[in-house]
């Protein structure tokens, strides 16, 4: 069991030096989505760095912030962002230039947070595919926007983007009950279908290069996330509501861009059927690196190569619990860091909340349980 030895690094504009920041006292970010029906937020996180020497004109907004691992000289990627805001406090008493209780405390942010800031200047998309969609939302805003699954997606409606880029993004992820991903340079939406499978799997007991081993595990209903009664409103076509049972209704409402009605009554019925009920199922669990025989939370997604945490977002994974194997839909990730220590939580959502029918799939593909699409 090793310690894994992190490194902060700031790049400013191009042709800027990166810096590498010493005395970093913590490094904290949280990625993705805790829950299922969340709307998702832009990554954020702080690094805090003791006795800064001086201002640095690299640490500013906007210059990149890269924290990476040595795995034995090699440098992996753990995530990446963009500074949204720099803070130093300063202690008294001191010498010279330099206090005991002097700190930097550097603030982060994802691209979904420029993407926030974007006004859609009451864009006209027009209607048609996801995959189509993004493209045109990247040349009107000249963000980076992409659609990251195979083929072009499902169709949507024509829209005014009269909010900002933001709000589009989570509209169209909400219209294809997709996920997201997020970077410094980019924010992708990619379709729940894809059954990517994670590299690694999670248990009590075992430890070793395919099973990470966790410390802390929740179980929770999310009560708040039951419905009998499900109101799907596209912008262009009539609401369409589908409920089982009796009134009272707990009634969930969502605002997408389906591109017709036949769409969004199909949509209204998985929702109804994925969350009329309120299952005990696994919401997270948080493994110390320290403690992992053979370190691979770095590397969960399903590519190979140094993979960035927020790539995790969407994954498949088994976690073996008290002799118990239950599968899980990764939502979202955090990531602490203090010298010596460092800790990964997941949040995820449980298997039969995701149940669409994939063909030849051992989880997804159950007949008479999975839903065929919508």
């Amino acid at each position: 069991m090793a310690v894994q030895s992190f490194q902060v690094d700031v790049e400013g504009a191009s042709g800027t030096p990166a810096i590498t920041l010493s005395n970093v006292q913590s490094i904290n970010f949280k990625t993705g989505r805790e829950r299922q029906l969340d709307q998702y937020s832009s990554l954020s996180g702080t690094i805090v760095v003791r006795q800064p020497s001086a201002p640095n004109s690299v640490i500013k907004p906007g210059s990149t912030v890269k924290v990476t691992w040595d795995d034995g000289g090699i440098y992996r990627s753990q995530f990446s962002a963009s500074i949204s805001n720099v803070q130093f406090t300063y202690g008294i008493p001191y010498v010279g230039t330099t206090g005991n209780a002097d700190y930097l405390t550097i603030s982060l942010e994802g691209y979904l947070a420029r993407c926030g800031r974007a006004s859609g200047e009451n864009y006209a998309m027009a209607a048609d595919t996801i995959s189509a969609q993004t493209t045109a939302a990247s040349t009107a805003s000249g963000l980076t926007i992409t659609y990251a699954s195979s083929g072009t997606g499902p169709a949507m409606a024509a829209t005014t983007v009269s909010g900002t880029w933001g709000d589009w993004v989570n509209s169209a992820c909400l219209t294809t009950n997709g996920r997201m991903r997020e970077a410094y340079n980019g924010v992708s939406l990619f379709s729940p279908f894809g059954a990517q499978v994670a590299n690694i799997n999670f248990s009590d007991t075992t430890n070793n290069a395919s099973f990470q081993v966790y410390d802390n595990i929740e179980f929770a209903s999310y009560a708040d996330n039951f419905y009998s009664q499900v109101t799907v409103d596209p912008e262009s076509f009539a609401a369409q509501t589908v409920q089982t049972g009796s009134r009272p209704y707990r009634t969930y409402t969502v605002n997408t861009l389906n591109a017709s009605t036949g769409q969004a009554t199909d949509y209204a019925n998985y929702l109804l059927n994925n969350f009329t009920a309120a299952p005990l199922a696994i919401s997270s669990f948080s493994c110390l690196a320290n403690a992992q025989n053979s370190f691979k939370l770095w590397n969960l997604a399903t590519s190979g190569g140094s993979l960035e945490i927020g790539t995790c977002v969407g994954a498949q994974v088994s976690v073996a619990f008290r002799g118990t194997t239950y599968q899980c839909i990764i939502e979202g990730a955090a990531f602490s860091a203090v010298p010596g220590e460092a800790r990964y939580t997941y949040y995820v959502s449980p298997a039969d909340q995701n149940a669409y029918l994939i063909l030849d799939n051992a989880t997804f593909g159950t007949l008479d349980f999975n839903r065929l699409g919508y």
